[in-house]
């Protein structure tokens, strides 16, 4: 069970890695409904996953491995955390503006979107990957025991 969480966390960690650099790659697509729908499908993966590496993260803290007394102590799995938490609030600026689209597409409608928005999604987009990329730093860091005093 320990080698399955294993590797469905490390699987999950690539999908939640690819999310924001295909919606990026997206985005420099001449913007129809097509693009909306697959940014759509990418959202939604992106978030399923997210949430998925979150369980089986806690259930493999709780239940295997070292414990959360060791990871509790360890300064870059806190900074995973932290760095998790700010990628989750990022990722809302485009859920929040992908969401919008629904009822466009389902009328068949491209939707409206400005270059402030477009703007908002990318900057978003690239903080988001950029603490994905911060987050894999700190697992392997976390994993060799950095420990905080105590």
């Amino acid at each position: 069970m320990t080698s399955l969480l294993s590797h469905a966390h490390l699987f999950l960690a690539v999908v939640v890695l690819a999310g924001p650099a295909l919606a990026l790659i997206l985005l420099r697509q001449p913007f129809d409904s097509m693009i909306a729908r697959r940014l759509q499908q990418v959202d939604w993966i992106n978030g399923v996953a997210a949430t998925l590496i979150l369980l089986i993260g806690l259930v493999r803290l709780f239940h295997f491995g070292k414990g959360s007394d060791y990871y509790f102590h360890n300064l870059p799995f806190i900074g995973k955390l932290v760095l998790y938490g700010i990628a989750t609030g990022l990722s809302m600026v485009s859920t929040l503006e992908i969401r919008r689209w629904a009822e466009p597409l389902a009328a068949g409608r491209t939707p409206t979107i400005t270059d402030r928005q477009f703007g908002a999604m990318r900057v978003a987009l690239s903080l988001q990957l950029a603490c994905v990329i911060g987050m894999m730093i700190c697992a392997v860091l976390a994993a060799g025991g950095s420990r905080l005093p105590g």
